[in-house]
């Protein structure tokens, strides 16, 4: 997204898929509490385990990558209410930039909207 790369768990990603006309989602970046970005060409749909019925819309993935734990920086603690509200936990440097490392479970809007069909499935 823009010039941030982010990085999730992949034993929190039940499947990829294309993008089909009748399923709902979430993009990552209303996920993320962000501003459009007319770069992003999405095309892909994350479902995440355990909350099946909300797809998050993402842009092709770049690679799945094996992190050692040792290599993943701690946020600063000053940023962690307002990062951790958005499932962000942690840094993985690369060459590159940083990785921002996210919890879908954690993400606050993920749980709201997660929590509001659970609302409505009667």
């Amino acid at each position: 997204m823009g010039d941030s790369r982010y990085g999730i768990d992949i034993d929190q990603i039940a499947y990829l898929s294309h993008i089909a006309v009748e399923e709902a989602g979430i993009t990552f970046e209303q996920l993320m509490e962000k501003e459009s970005s007319a770069e992003i060409n999405y095309s892909k749909m994350l479902m995440i385990k355990e909350k099946i019925g909300t797809g998050i819309i993402i842009n092709e993935p770049d690679e799945v990558a094996l992190v050692s734990i040792g290599d993943i920086c701690r946020l600063p603690d000053v940023l962690m209410r307002g990062a951790g509200e958005k499932g962000v936990w942690g840094l993985w440097p690369q060459k590159q930039g940083m990785i921002i490392l996210i919890d879908f479970y954690k993400n606050q809007q993920f749980q709201r909207l997660t929590n509001r069909k659970k609302y409505y499935e009667v």
